[in-house]
């Protein structure tokens, strides 16, 4: 009865061991990249472009830039309400390095595309302080651009609209 008893108690631990080790290895959950892709007014505009019958968001942002932090949780609720093949989500960072974006993405993961700007891509979209959203039609038109955080019941609108007019 002692082996029998023996027997199932190590099965029963060997197999809580085994569900448990997805929740040590982090399961797959987002994390900071290994390289940040940085991205041009040109790469944008083909990425737009490629995104032809889906809605396009970026938002200007940087590590340093408080309201930019309470806009990314916001993004997120979008990220899980509508899936990638109706919505893009590019989280564009216009910090000086991307040093600061990868310390930041390790303490607070995320599942947006993080991209890094290069040149004067936030001029050519009329930013002049962050974080600032501009929204794409499917059509690849500006559909919306304007400056400071919105909560998700303000955005959510918005998408919605945007996703049911393709």
């Amino acid at each position: 009865m002692t082996k029998t008893l023996l027997k199932y108690t190590l099965l029963l631990v060997l197999a809580l061991s085994l569900g448990l080790l997805p929740a040590c290895s982090g399961g797959g959950k987002p994390g900071a990249p290994e390289k940040i892709e940085t991205v041009d007014m040109s790469g944008l505009e083909k990425r737009i472009a490629a995104n032809k019958g889906k809605v396009t968001l970026i938002m200007f942002w940087a590590t340093w830039c408080p309201a930019c932090k309470t806009e990314l949780p916001v993004l997120e609720q979008l990220r899980a309400k509508y899936p990638k093949d109706v919505l893009d989500i590019l989280a564009l960072s216009v910090d000086d390095t991307d040093q600061a974006m990868q310390e930041y993405l390790k303490s607070r993961p995320t599942t947006l595309t993080v991209l890094m700007a290069k040149g004067d891509v936030s001029t050519e979209f009329g930013v002049r302080s962050i974080p600032n959203l501009v929204i794409f039609d499917g059509e690849g038109k500006v559909a919306f651009n304007s400056a400071g955080a919105y909560p998700f019941e303000m955005l959510d609108p918005v998408i919605s609209q945007l996703v049911k007019g393709q």
